[in-house]
């Protein structure tokens, strides 16, 4: 007898629960638009539904209780996750830009001093250059000397002007990459100081 009462507990603690579930189920409508272009409350969606985007909606409040928004194609979809990563990356940007600089006038001294530093590199290398053409014609000027004497120009000669005009290239490339540097560094500094000015993130 008391098994046959514990059974029957159990059966309606489970009928209770199971109306509960019911009545809170049947509690919310989806509420979507249908190809028709008419609005639509149903307590089931139809196949395909889904994805075209739909609401919840609380029966005895009338209240939208979740709204779940369209599923993009594809190609609206990359372009969504573009425009986002280029918020994020500007966001980032402008938040480094205000932890670097506290007005334009820093912005501006920061581009004197790194300009400057690349004009003294430049001077340098220069300056460098110039020792290297002269040592050249020099070594050029004892090949000649050899060549109208008749005699032959030593290999040890040939070696020395072969690394004289390898270290003149050199320079003359390092000179030419640290002009671009000042370009880039321009550039920079000018896209830094319009960023800095807009103040926001517009995509």
């Amino acid at each position: 007898m008391k098994t046959l009462t514990h059974l029957r507990l159990a059966a309606a603690a489970f009928l209770s629960t199971w109306l509960l579930a019911a009545s809170a189920a049947d509690s919310v409508m989806f509420k979507f638009t249908d190809h028709r272009g008419d609005v639509v409350y149903s307590y089931t969606l139809p196949p395909g539904q889904a994805r075209l985007g739909y609401e919840k909606v609380d029966v005895s409040t009338g209240q939208v209780v979740e709204s779940v928004a369209p599923q993009l194609p594809p190609e609206e979809l990359a372009e969504q996750l573009r425009r986002e990563q280029a918020l994020d990356a500007c966001r980032a940007e402008l938040a480094r830009l205000h932890a670097l600089y506290g007005s334009e006038q820093d912005i501006a001294y920061a581009e004197r001093e790194a300009l400057d530093s690349l004009d003294r590199r430049i001077a340098q290398i220069q300056g460098n250059l110039a020792l290297a053409r002269q040592e050249q014609e020099r070594l050029s000027a004892r090949a000649a000397d050899a060549e109208r004497a008749g005699r032959p120009v030593s290999q040890s000669l040939i070696d020395k002007l072969q690394r004289s005009q390898s270290q003149i290239r050199t320079l003359m490339q390092e000179v030419e990459q640290r002009r671009a540097e000042q370009g880039e560094a321009r550039s920079r500094y000018a896209r830094e100081l319009q960023r800095f000015r807009d103040g926001d993130c517009e995509i």
